[in-house]
């Protein structure tokens, strides 16, 4: 008697698909997933766009805003896409210095002791103005940094040219703008210091309820674009493009533009936004 094959396997060996090695099956289903894991650089294609990058920098707020504004237009002049993603400011650094992103938006230089696999991009792409936030604190930039052992200071925690000035006890971290003046206002803390353009829309939304700025940043300093070790063949392209920009006047225009449209409210009772406009 004839064995006969099971109809399961009868249909196997009735199928076209039997001729097809698994194997090659096997790599298109991996192809079709690594499709659906990639639509970035699906959309890359479709636009034009040659690569798309991820930096990380602050959380949502004005420098974010800035530098995206800014990278973006720098970037596009190269043939790339640009994403910003904000995270804590000390986490924004971990992930651009171990490569979990392709760099870092913007910082300043005393950034580079302890991240050694950010590169700078020369061309600052911002100044930054680190301004005095007090309701009646005497103080007096033209005194210097030690004046703040004196007084309970407030900063934000991560960054990082801040907290190499303002140490001890009597200094307090914070996570974000808006417990920075409650305390001020709750007069739990002295002064604050913190960055005047990333503090503007937090000041353009609450009441300062007493709190003032004064006239004089108590520190000016450049801040740079950084891209992980691996792009280090992007550096001087990018540096090129920044250079066009700043000579052009354009990185300056989009600062005071964001200035106007978003913070031109604070305009009389902001004057370091007075001063830079």
């Amino acid at each position: 008697m004839l064995e006969t094959a099971p109809p399961s396997v009868a249909l196997w060996r009735r199928t076209p698909f039997r001729r097809v090695p698994v194997l090659v099956l096997a790599c298109l289903a991996l192809a079709g997933l690594a499709l659906l894991l990639s639509p970035h650089r699906a959309w890359a294609e479709r636009h034009g766009i040659e690569h798309r990058l991820v930096f990380s920098t602050f959380p949502a707020g004005g420098l974010h805003d800035l530098f995206d504004h800014i990278l973006s237009e720098a970037y596009a002049r190269l043939g790339y896409e640009v994403e910003l993603q904000g995270y804590p400011a000390e986490r924004a650094l971990l992930m651009a210095n171990d490569g979990l992103v392709d760099g870092e938006a913007g910082r300043v230089s005393v950034v580079e002791k302890s991240y050694p696999d950010l590169i700078r991009v020369p061309t600052p792409i911002y100044v930054n103005r680190i301004a005095v936030l007090t309701v009646n604190a005497d103080i007096d930039p033209a005194k210097g940094w030690a004046q703040f052992a004196h007084y309970r200071t407030c900063i934000r925690n991560g960054y990082k040219f801040l907290e190499s000035r303002v140490q001890g006890e009597n200094c307090h971290q914070v996570s974000s703008y808006e417990k920075m003046l409650d305390l001020l206002k709750n007069g739990r803390v002295d002064v604050a210091l913190a960055e005047f353009f990333d503090i503007l829309p937090t000041l353009g939304k609450i009441d300062m309820g007493g709190v003032r700025m004064l006239c004089e940043p108590m520190a000016v300093n450049p801040m740079y674009h950084y891209l992980n070790r691996r792009h280090a063949d992007l550096v001087p392209k990018i540096d090129a493009v920044l250079h066009d920009m700043a000579a052009e006047g354009r990185i300056k225009d989009i600062e005071l533009h964001m200035m106007q449209v978003h913070y031109g409210k604070l305009a009389g009772s902001c004057p370091l936004l007075d001063a830079a406009q």
